[in-house]
């Protein structure tokens, strides 16, 4: 073996894309998450760890002063089922792609040709909390980045809040907040449409409509999003 399995497993679980135990041992989710990882860097989705994974692994962890998670040490159950398809490109990965966004019984249709960050938000939060309303809070449009401004209930700039920001000429875009920059200036927003695929990205914090809470998920005890790196980053302008 050409490297550390449990280094692998445990920066993998930092970063979010690894939830299951830091053994050595790499099965099928540790082949999952590495695959997942390299979707988000844009290597290659292969479950081979080789030193241009290994240096991109060090570099997503160094980046993060503090891991992305939530307080109490375990993945939001929207952000676990949104990592596992980071990476994903509405046209380099139609099918895997469409397929996800319908995995929760509903769609808004073509990936490649219809807006879908509001899609792949509804999607993240209906199989990760089956029972939360999302529809009738959201106007039953979801698919409607700004309604996304009245799913749930008000919060805070907390680590997996449902952010809705304004985008020129009326439109909007919606994503899950995973981090802040030392400033507060820039917000990281881990989404889908976004360089027309899901990954995260930096937006301008005075874009920022509302974050919002899902109803069905404990929020006392969440934490702050945590402080990231910024620095040469690309500032998202008309998500796409």
């Amino acid at each position: 073996m050409s490297y550390d399995i449990k280094w692998v497993q445990s920066a993998l679980k930092q970063l979010g894309f690894y939830n299951d135990k830091v053994d050595g041992v790499a099965g099928p989710n540790t082949h999952a998450a590495i695959i997942a990882f390299k979707r988000s860097v844009g290597l290659k989705p292969r479950a081979y760890v080789g030193p241009i994974t290994k240096l991109k692994l060090k570099t997503a962890v160094k980046g993060m002063t503090r891991p992305g998670r939530a307080k109490n040490g375990r993945e939001l159950p929207w952000i676990n089922e949104i990592n596992k398809v980071l990476g994903l490109h509405e046209i380099r990965d139609h099918g895997a792609l469409s397929a996800w966004l319908r995995s929760d019984g509903r769609t808004v249709g073509d990936p490649a040709s219809i807006p879908w960050c509001g899609d792949a938000v509804e999607t993240a939060m209906i199989l990760g909390l089956p029972n939360e309303p999302v529809v009738p809070s959201t106007k039953d449009n979801p698919y409607w980045a700004r309604n996304w401004e009245g799913f749930g209930h008000r919060c805070g700039l907390v680590y997996g809040a449902v952010a809705s920001f304004s985008r020129d000429g009326g439109g909007g875009h919606v994503g899950f907040l995973v981090g802040i920059s030392a400033d507060g200036n820039l917000l990281r927003i881990r989404g889908g449409n976004q360089s027309n695929m899901l990954n995260d990205t930096w937006i301008a914090a005075d874009r920022l409509l509302a974050t919002r809470w899902p109803i069905k998920y404990p929020f006392s005890g969440q934490r702050p999003a945590p402080v990231m790196n910024s620095t040469g980053g690309i500032i998202s302008q008309n998500e796409a």
